[in-house]
């Protein structure tokens, strides 16, 4: 990687280098992509829909009943790509996505705060277009109702039944005696309610990022007078602290949980029921996207431009630099070679999983020792008492 001159033919590195790096060559692209697989997604839950509310089971008409198939199939594979944009996005929570207790970054995946009682209520709040009175807006609705989680629940989940504990969800009182095909109509209405929010979410991201006020200048201009990060360093300290994603999100909640390394809902054995993406079969994918966009962010995109790679060459640590990319190797290698979903590798091959775990902590105890030492940097509030 090379910093913003020459120095007799030697890089020179510069924080404000390193802050245009990763704005223009990792963030703004990540946001970008985010954004443009959103905006496609509104049509293909409509003409999906559109099938659904129009199909009739007891007809046996083999090739309506494909149409669908293939339209449903549709939708299913723009959320999986769609997913994986987004999990590049996670460990970029800074700016836009960390203001207001990351509030726009829950509305687009609120995970590991879902609950699907309340999408279930919200498909017939919406149906109803009303709650108490009130016209129903889901732009004025909780973040579990919304979002990539949302719609995950709605769109692969096989299972009709609502899932509310039934003291708590009178709107849902009629729900188990709909048909089954009723049932999938008022779903699929919901989530094309919930693509058009999560486009608009993703709307929200860019213009909040590229705006003439936004994020993605006031990290290239740090340090300026005037400006919310009053040094280069306080900026990329925040850009440090979404790091932290691979030790806590990544690590310990999609990894070490379910492997029972971790107080987990099956008594702190192996527990398939604990991974992320549980309804798409999608959990091992979102761990690649995040070790790869962890990689991004650490050498700047791609070796020629300017990462962490070379502050750390900078600082005099080059030893820590390639202890961590041969860390992100081993962990891209680990990752790569569970070669089933995730809920199936833990029942069947949980040594796989355990040998990713392994090599995503090799990162994090570089990340949080001499990474932020060598740096000056401060590690994140809520890591500062990690004891693993």
């Amino acid at each position: 990687n090379s910093g913003g001159g020459d120095n007799g033919g030697a890089p020179v590195f510069s924080e404000s280098d390193l802050l245009l790096s990763l704005v223009d060559n990792v963030m703004t692209p990540a946001f970008v992509e985010f954004d443009s697989k959103t905006k496609n997604q509104p049509s293909l839950a409509q003409a999906y829909c559109d099938l659904e509310s129009s199909y009739d089971p007891s007809m046996g008409d083999a090739s309506k009943s494909a149409e669908l198939n293939e339209a449903k199939v549709a939708i299913q594979n723009a959320w999986k790509e769609t997913m994986v944009s987004w999990q590049h996005a996670e460990l970029m929570i800074v700016g836009p996505l960390l203001a207001s207790d990351k509030s726009l970054r829950n509305q687009i995946y609120s995970w590991p705060n879902v609950s699907t009682c309340s999408v279930d209520q919200d498909v017939m709040f919406f149906a109803n277009g009303n709650i108490n009175g009130n016209a129903y807006d889901i732009s004025n609705r909780s973040d579990k109702r919304r979002g990539l989680d949302a719609m995950e629940y709605l769109l692969f989940n096989e299972n009709m039944a609502h899932s509310c504990s039934s003291n708590v969800a009178s709107i849902l009182a009629d729900w188990n005696t709909k048909s089954e095909q009723e049932r999938k109509t008022l779903r699929c209405k919901y989530v094309v309610e919930v693509a058009k929010d999560l486009s608009d979410s993703a709307t929200a991201l860019l213009f909040d990022w590229q705006g003439s006020d936004g994020y993605a200048a006031k990290f290239k201009n740090a340090g300026h007078p005037g400006n919310p990060y009053p040094t280069t360093l306080k900026a990329i300290n925040e850009i440090s602290d979404a790091l932290f994603y691979m030790t806590e999100e990544l690590k310990d909640y999609k990894l070490a949980t379910p492997l029972g390394l971790f107080d987990n809902k099956c008594g702190n054995i192996t527990c398939a029921e604990e991974v992320e993406s549980i309804y798409a079969k999608h959990s091992i994918e979102n761990i690649r996207a995040n070790i790869a966009a962890f990689e991004q962010i650490f050498i700047g995109g791609s070796t020629e431009n300017t990462g962490f790679d070379d502050f750390l060459d900078n600082n005099n640590a080059s030893d820590t630099k390639e202890i961590m990319l041969k860390g992100l190797t081993d962990a891209k290698t680990a990752a790569g070679e569970v070669s089933t979903d995730l809920q199936t590798a833990l029942n069947n091959d949980a040594a796989k999983v355990t040998q990713t775990h392994a090599k995503v902590k090799d990162v994090t105890d570089q990340l949080k020792n001499d990474f932020i030492n060598k740096l000056a940097l401060e590690l994140p509030k809520t890591s500062a008492g990690d004891n693993d």
